[in-house]
């Protein structure tokens, strides 16, 4: 995925490698396969650091964090064009026309053609990495802009005058802008990208295809512009973004920015800074947890709360909701009149402007039409939870008096929300229906993750429903059913980040083949490419900022809202409302009740170098429970249908040449008293002369069962249990309380002294569908736990760059945008 990040100020500060150092491990998360920065001074001198690792390591290591420097350009590497090594690490220092600095993230495409040209045009391309080719592309424009830059400043300045802009704005700026916009038409790809000319005011950065975010504001230090591939960044250093859309680029220095169009007619404008409605500390660890994956984990209860308040009439807001029902007009006025305030540049102007708005007519009128339930205000004063609950917390910090106006303006905010979340999730229970009336098919699309999530609500939708949905991955869908797509036919797009980029394809592919056929999708990120361009209309997943790689909260959130739209088919929405209070009570009663179970089977399981997790009747949430431990403890692990196992891969038990850190220490132990201080016999001769080397390292497999309280499930995993146990598997169950099942794991067969099992029992749920939710934090943390004590034990081993974490484990990244 990769990141980038610049930072401008406007002099030589000697704490920029600090706010640097900072930057770059918030976006650790993005790439941790090399870390770079490049730091300018005020006499345009260019410094670059960069190597192999991930920022935590390789800012402290370098210094980058001690460097002093008036811009700075970072990037942190998710490698896909060229091997993980220091050449091919970004930032990169071009000098070939012109000197310069350039990184980007994302994926130049067409690279192996644009390696070759660029070389027979005069660079020097020193490494196999796409940053450097969109560098040299722009380099190469730059310098012919430079040559003769009569052309593009007369466009430029055409462009300006169009706009109405009045301040003035370097020759230079301007030349760097227009050569980006060259690079762009000749690269293939979606990428974001920053560039420096060290003699040139400021930083030019593009967004072509990939997420970036621009911030202005004031520190320590002075007036500053910030851009980041990653929001939470971007928010670390300031609330008041500059908007920047997709197809644009942005030149700024400390205090000025200009933002200017790519991929089509030069235009430039000038939009006021706007207020986040996302605060850093959303996105930050907070105590006791000391990783992001156990904090998300934890964090689910609340979500689901966020799930009952915006897909469900609640009795407390019901009067109050009704009222607004009455004079919708004067609401959604009042609304319109609330978010304005996101245009108050500084606090001042913020005071001034909610002041206006408290003695407005609109907000009087409503304020007295809503006084029968002024109990229901007072019961929310100080205590805001809608989207904007972060302005409104700042206003209420600004004026503690007007609490329960501010009460008023964050239940109208909720009441517009869920008025339109409800209605979607009719339109697509109706969409649904519509397309089985006509024959059409049913298709859950999404990637990772979300795909196992569409595996579980295809078991809901079975159980509840009686409908049949398709559930694939972009892969599937592509090579199975892309070609036989029918205008009756609905798609319903999962996603965490709304730009998966296959899924993105997917969506673009169906709307150019079926323009007729119903695109809608589930996504967290509501401002994103799939639910603002793609889709018919969305649903969000209303679990927030997700920072550790493995999706876990999300994971349940989406399995929350497909079980809502499922259950939409057969039961009231009380009773769906009720069934989700049970399964939010039962989350949180399992992650106390098997924490104890949990660590000792982490211990028992975090040094295997294979498993097998057999869902019955659950293989989406099979799958996950693997995709959980290959993600965070780096463990081959696969997810089975539990009847399913025997035909096949069942021959991994009993004798298996699977073998572990441990089985080598063993190895060398027994070796060693085998030799008898005669000299080390190494290779096959060894192993040949002493059979019992190996033959003591053979051990049990595990097996990890998750099974449903219906009887046919339970019936089905007990003889899957004897059936694997004898063959020289260990068991450990994810279930609720069962005297047969537990019977089944804990019986030790014949001759068999070192069988293992484990019962882990979660609490008791009264109904399958609502299982899934409690089995799920169960694995959640089983990974989590095996992830810490792996990365533990390889810590003492002094492994390096064993990429074992939690939060941030080598080689995959939280949002892929690139093919």
């Amino acid at each position: 995925m990769c990141g980038i990040v610049s930072l401008c100020y406007g002099s030589d500060v000697a704490a920029m490698g600090h706010e640097a150092g900072e930057l770059l491990k918030r976006l650790e998360y993005r790439g941790y396969d090399s870390t770079g920065a490049a730091f300018i001074s005020g006499d345009g001198a260019i410094t670059l650091l960069k190597q192999v690792g991930a920022p935590s390591r390789v800012v402290p290591e370098l210094g980058i964090d001690r460097r002093a420097g008036q811009r700075f350009i970072g990037q942190v590497r998710w490698a896909t064009y060229g091997a993980v090594s220091d050449i091919n690490s970004q930032p990169h220092h071009v000098r070939c026309k012109v000197e310069m600095v350039g990184a980007h993230n994302g994926n130049i495409s067409n690279t192996d053609a644009l390696k070759p040209a660029l070389t027979a045009q005069g660079h020097a391309v020193v490494s196999d990495n796409d940053g450097e080719m969109i560098t040299h592309l722009t380099e190469h424009a730059y310098a012919a802009n430079l040559a003769s830059p009569a052309p593009a400043l007369a466009t430029c300045r055409a462009a300006y005058a169009a706009a109405g802009l009045g301040a003035a704005i370097p020759d230079g700026a301007f030349l760097l802008m227009d050569a980006a916009r060259q690079a762009d038409a000749r690269a293939e790809g979606s990428y974001a990208a920053a560039f420096a000319d060290p003699r040139v005011p400021g930083v030019v950065a593009v967004k072509s295809g990939s997420s970036l975010y621009a911030g202005i504001g004031s520190d320590a230090h002075g007036d500053f512009v910030v851009v980041s591939s990653d929001l939470t960044s971007v928010l670390s250093k300031t609330r008041l973004l500059i908007p920047l859309a997709e197809g644009e680029g942005i030149w700024f220095t400390e205090r000025e920015y200009l933002i200017f169009t790519l991929g089509r007619d030069l235009a430039f404008s000038l939009p006021r800074p706007k207020r986040s409605k996302l605060n850093v500390r959303d996105t930050g660890l907070r105590a006791p947890f000391r990783y992001f994956m156990e904090q998300e984990i934890a964090s689910t209860p609340d979500n689901l709360d966020e799930v009952l308040r915006y897909y469900f009439r609640s009795p407390e807001t019901e009067g109050l909701f009704a009222a607004f029902e009455d004079r919708q007009d004067l609401c959604k006025a009042l609304v319109g009149k609330v978010l304005a305030l996101y245009e108050a540049e500084g606090e001042a102007a913020l005071t001034k402007a909610f002041a206006a708005l408290l003695a407005d007519p609109v907000h009087r009128e409503l304020a007295a039409r809503v006084q029968p339930h002024a109990e229901v205000l007072r019961a929310h004063r100080g205590q805001p939870v809608s989207d904007e609950r972060q302005l409104l917390a700042d206003l209420g910090r600004l004026d503690p008096q007007a609490l329960e106006a501010l009460a008023l303006f964050d239940l109208l905010i909720v009441w517009k929300k869920r008025r339109r979340v409800t209605g979607h999730l009719q339109g697509l229970v109706q969409a649904i229906r519509e397309a089985q009336k006509e024959g059409g098919r049913v298709f859950l699309v999404a990637s990772g993750t979300s795909y196992h999530a569409a595996l579980v609500a295809g078991t809901f939708f079975n159980n509840l429903a009686g409908v049949a949905v398709f559930p694939c991955n972009p892969g599937i869908f592509r090579s199975m059913y892309l070609n036989t797509l029918q205008p009756h036919d609905l798609l319903l797009g999962i996603t965490q980040s709304g730009e998966t980029k296959d899924l993105v394809d997917i969506f673009t592919d169906v709307r150019a083949r079926v323009p007729a056929l119903r695109r809608i999708s589930l996504v967290n990120n509501e401002n994103s490419r799939i639910p603002q361009e793609l889709s018919e209309f969305y649903l969000p997943i209303l679990c927030g900022p997700e920072i550790a790689v493995a999706a876990t909260k999300s994971f349940l959130n989406q399995v929350a809202i497909l079980y809502v739209l499922a259950a939409s088919f057969s039961l009231t929405e009380r009773k769906i409302a009720a069934n989700l209070e049970r399964a939010k009570d039962l989350i949180t009663e399992t992650l106390a009740m098997v924490e104890a179970d949990v660590e000792e089977a982490a211990k028992r399981l975090y040094l295997e170098p294979s498993l097998h997790i057999l869902g019955t009747g659950l293989i989406g949430l099979a799958r996950e429970g693997a995709l959980k431990i290959r993600e965070v403890v780096l463990n081959h692990a696969e997810g089975y249908d539990a009847a399913e196992f025997k035909h096949g891969p069942n021959t991994i038990l009993g004798k298996n040449t699977l073998f572990s850190i441990q089985d080598l220490a063993g190895l060398l132990e027994v070796y060693e008293q085998r030799r008898d201080g005669r000299p080390f016999a190494g290779g096959i001769e060894a192993l040949q002369a002493w059979p019992e080397l190996v033959e003591t390292r053979f051990s049990n497999y595990p097996l990890l069962f998750v099974c449903p309280s219906e009887e046919r499930d339970i019936r089905i995993t007990i003889s899957q249990i004897h059936t694997h146990k004898i063959r020289g598997a260990d068991i450990l169950l994810i279930a609720e309380k069962n005297p047969e099942l537990a019977a089944a794991v804990s019986g030790r067969p014949m001759g068999q002294d070192r069988y293992w099992s484990k019962y882990l029992e979660v609490p008791s749920s009264g109904d399958a569908n609502l299982f899934v939710f409690a089995a799920t934090v169960a694995l959640q943390r089983l990974a989590f736990r095996m992830s810490v004590l792996k990365m533990e034990y390889l810590d003492r081993l002094a492994v390096a760059d064993h990429g074992v974490h939690p939060d941030a484990p080598k080689n995959v990244s939280k949002s892929i945008t690139v093919d």
